[in-house]
């Protein structure tokens, strides 16, 4: 299963499938643009005042998309992310504002999940082959090595001023990454006026407002143990909703197939539950409180909803349920 299996977007408002317009009034012209950033398929849905307007927007939103991306991406050796890494241990260095930002919020869930979200993971996912490709699974050795260098990882942050100060650190935006990127695209959609729109990166999303006479964009989220099933429909507005499973990216050593999702606690992949999905108030926070839901196998603060498909080892899953208190 890959990220878009987890999510359908089922409507849009007065809009019916395939994009036909029921009605429309003086703002309500639809557009949506799809494209690729992020390594990943990008859907943006909104309405405007004209077709240029909402066609200009989804650019902008597009744009911030790869320009977050070519700063924090660890598969390009020029982004700001890289280049931290190679000065662990070694120098200072001086961060502009998206990743003093990410660097901040990361530091703030790793506290408020207990460790179970952490983007010091990249030693476990280095060993067990998804940065370098490898034969076989790495040995306990190998493990213990790197479980050490993510409990020894620090993040010193002095203003613009960033230290990794142990050589071992080396951090991964993938929990984190998408959904900080998200919330700067829906930044540039309300700068220009945008009131009602929706972007979708390949399963993590976000909602400013709603469709035309709607209560929120309606979203479905699939089931991963059975194909065209799901496991709940829910509405957004003004709110984002993020899926981490560790059945999207394998990696397969004869009979063992691991996900890419690590526990920094045990240096194996996560196995507490089978999928975990969360609606938090930012992109941001979905996508690292899923992440970290899917670690612990309990849902961690900050959430507003949460659905499980349920614990490995064939346990029911847990219902949808709510807290009355938005995260910041």
């Amino acid at each position: 299963m890959n990220r878009r299996d987890v999510l359908k977007v089922l409507g849009a408002g007065c809009w019916g499938w395939g994009g036909v317009p029921i009605r429309r009034a003086r703002n309500d012209v639809f557009v949506e643009r799809w494209s690729w950033a992020m390594g990943q398929a990008v859907h943006v849905m909104l309405f405007a005042g004209s077709e240029r307007a909402g066609l200009d927007a989804c650019a902008a939103a597009l744009a911030e998309l790869r320009r977050v991306e070519s700063r924090l991406t660890l598969f390009d050796a020029a982004s700001d992310l890289c280049e931290l890494n190679r000065c662990a241990g070694r120098t200072i260095m001086r961060a502009d504002a998206d990743l003093r930002a990410v660097l901040t919020l990361a530091n703030r869930f790793k506290a408020i999940t207990g460790g179970a979200f952490d983007v010091a993971v990249e030693p476990l996912m280095r060993a067990w082959g998804f940065h370098r490709p490898r034969s076989a699974a790495p040995a306990a050795a190998e493990l213990r090595e790197a479980r050490a260098a993510v409990a020894a990882a620090v993040v010193e942050l002095d203003g613009d001023r960033v230290r990794l100060p142990n050589a071992h650190t080396q951090l991964d935006f993938g929990g984190i990454g998408v959904g900080y990127g998200i919330d700067r695209a829906l930044g540039m959609l309300r700068a220009r006026g945008v009131t009602r729109a929706f972007v979708d990166v390949s399963g993590d999303v976000a909602a400013i407002g709603a469709p035309p006479g709607e209560a929120g964009w309606l979203v479905e989220i699939a089931d991963p143990r059975r194909a065209g099933r799901s496991i709940a429909v829910t509405r957004l507005r003004d709110a984002a909703l993020a899926t981490s499973a560790n059945t999207e990216s394998v990696i397969r050593y004869a009979s063992l197939v691991v996900g890419h999702v690590m526990d920094p606690a045990t240096g194996w992949p996560a196995r507490a539950l089978t999928q975990a999905t969360v609606v938090a108030r930012s992109a941001t926070a979905a996508d690292a409180l899923s992440t970290a839901m899917l670690v612990a196998g309990r849902e961690p603060d900050g959430v507003v909803r949460s659905w499980t498909a349920g614990r490995v080892g064939g346990q029911q899953s847990r219902g949808p349920h709510r807290r009355t208190r938005l995260p910041d």
